[in-house]
């Protein structure tokens, strides 16, 4: 037992100095310039699986009630009210917690009845519905020309009412998204409702019945594999299912949102095939199939990794308020430094960054940690990641630079947060080196995954990341040599895209706060944990800006 630790550090995760905890309350992106010359060293055994270790389960729900607790493992405690109605509503029923603060406009605009919300137009005439008051800010109206070179003016009543009305035809149903962002952040109708009145449970009840039902047309989908070839199950492991993730149906699907009882193994299909199109496509080495990829992370639990120490300080502040990361040096705490760990060293040339701990925390809640690994691995190799954390982070700095040239372009917002000063790597890097973890709700931020692990293949057939890890055999290059960087190709072919929608989709959603806003207030809203009320609503409206920039390519 180290100086200076609790009762509870027997059962340690790493190295931990005296003065830690001082910032263990929020999540920084504070990014190393460089790696330390000489790494501290690390206590191998304290690394190691434990033959009887306790991987949570009933002591993770000492002093929290089952009630405190949302169907996605977070706590939310009820809060003292006058109302003691609301004190007794069910988890599901309550806001999830806040892992980030949130800007006060968007707690404002987040409880605002959506029926007294207005609605701008995605084009530069910024039109609105007719159902809304078209009353708008002084400051809005009397905004010089110079300052929004594509401002002409909110449209008279004759053309909202127009606008409205054929937003209703299929052929506009993406413009109409667009006009209704900003209702993301308000909860769907009929919602509203239920929380009010805790007796009436017929929304939630229909939505159980909608959830079944997705189940249901999900397994009709699934085909599976009888004899994986990379199967490692044993006797009681489960079925290892695939889907053909090229049909529309199951890409339709997708984009709806994948049934949790499926997510897991949906997510673990799309990746595989991905795996299988780079090889087919690609003159390069096979990707390490799932059996070598579980065997490289038990050799690599044998190995000191030069970023421990640095893990052992960001375990205990990656999502604290879920009730596997609860208690500090315990079972899940422990199973996300292990899958840490071994990723850094797994990938020496981008080793372990702030950002990686969320992903793989998010990860945990739904796999082993040696599953979470090689989902873990295929992210890096097939979805750009590996890039996005390289040393010094020009992918980083490229894939923010092409989501402004690209997908904000000389819009309306953009022209506004380029007078304000505000470049995307203010607002970004959170966004992407987390995918948006710690900027939207854990419910919303299910449903990006979902896409971005169907769709996340480069669309010319050129691989976005030139694979740079270990070999199969899980052996890293010796001490003392280094592992370089391919050249990187000018983009990301369409790999990012996803983010890229979503991240538009998000600006689409607080425009008209953002457009009404000084540089402070600016940076607030675009920096804080945006309280996304309605995810359906945000991935129709990411839908219909990646549909948008596919068309122009």
């Amino acid at each position: 037992m180290y100086e200076g630790a609790t009762d509870q550090s027997s059962d340690r995760t790493g190295a931990r100095p005296n003065n830690v905890g001082a910032e263990e309350e929020g999540i920084s992106l504070r990014i190393p310039s460089q790696k330390p010359s000489r790494p501290p060293k690390t206590d191998i055994l304290s690394v190691l699986r434990e033959e009887k270790e306790l991987a949570g389960g009933i002591e993770d729900w000492d002093n929290v009630s089952v009630d405190d607790v949302d169907r996605y493992g977070f706590i939310i405690p009820s809060q003292p009210s006058a109302d003691s109605s609301l004190n007794s509503l069910p988890s599901r029923l309550r806001d999830p917690p806040r892992i980030q603060r949130v800007s006060t406009v968007l707690q404002l605009a987040s409880e605002a009845p959506r029926r007294r919300r207005s609605k701008l137009g995605r084009s530069p005439s910024s039109a609105k519905s007719p159902a809304r008051s078209t009353t708008r800010p002084e400051s809005r109206n009397n905004r010089p020309a110079s300052s929004q070179s594509s401002y002409r003016g909110p449209l008279s009543n004759t053309q909202s009412k127009l606008r409205s009305a054929t937003n209703k035809l299929p052929l506009n149903r993406d413009r109409r998204c667009l006009d209704e962002a900003g209702d993301m952040l308000t909860l769907p109708p009929g919602l509203s409702d239920a929380t009010e009145a805790v007796e009436d449970s017929k929304h939630v009840e229909a939505s159980r019945l909608r959830e079944r039902r997705r189940e249901e047309k999900w397994q009709k989908m699934a085909r599976p594999l009888n004899n994986p070839s990379n199967s490692t199950s044993t006797i009681g492991g489960g079925m290892t299912f695939t889907f053909d993730t090229t049909s529309p149906r199951v890409i339709e699907r997708t984009w709806k949102g994948i049934p949790d009882r499926w997510r897991a193994t949906a997510w673990h299909a799309f990746l595989s095939a991905s795996a299988q199109r780079q090889q087919h496509h690609h003159h390069t080495p096979p990707l390490a199939d799932d059996a070598s990829l579980k065997t490289s992370f038990h050799t690599l639990l044998q190995r000191a990794s030069p970023d421990d120490f640095q893990i052992d300080l960001d375990v205990p502040r990656t999502i604290n308020s879920h009730i596997m990361f609860r208690r500090r040096y315990r079972g899940g705490q422990r199973l996300l430094f292990r899958v840490l760990h071994c990723l850094s060293i797994y990938f020496p040339a981008t080793g372990y960054v702030q950002g990686m701990a969320a992903l793989a925390a998010t990860l945990l809640c739904y796999y082993d940690e040696e599953m979470a690994f090689v989902m873990l691995v295929r992210l890096w190799q097939l979805r750009g990641l590996e890039r996005l954390y390289q040393s010094g982070f020009d992918g980083l700095m490229q894939a923010l630079e092409e989501f402004e040239k690209r997908w904000l372009a000389n819009g309306e917002v953009a022209v506004k947060l380029k007078e304000l000063g505000i470049e995307p790597t203010a607002y970004g890097t959170r966004w992407y080196l987390t995918l948006f973890n710690y900027s939207i709700p854990f419910p919303a931020q299910l449903r990006v995954w979902d896409v971005f692990m169907l769709l996340g293949d480069p669309v010319d057939g050129e691989s976005a990341t030139p694979p740079v890890s270990l070999p199969a055999n899980g052996k890293s290059p010796p001490d003392g040599e280094t592992t370089t960087l391919p050249a990187q190709p000018a983009s990301y072919n369409g790999t990012l895209d996803v983010l890229h929608a979503v991240s538009a989709a998000l600006i689409d959603g607080t425009r008209e706060i953002l457009l009404d806003s000084d540089f402070e207030n600016a940076m607030k809203v675009l920096t804080s944990w945006i309280p996304v009320r309605d995810e359906e609503l945000l991935m129709r409206v990411a839908k219909a800006e990646w549909k948008m920039h596919r068309r122009k390519k």
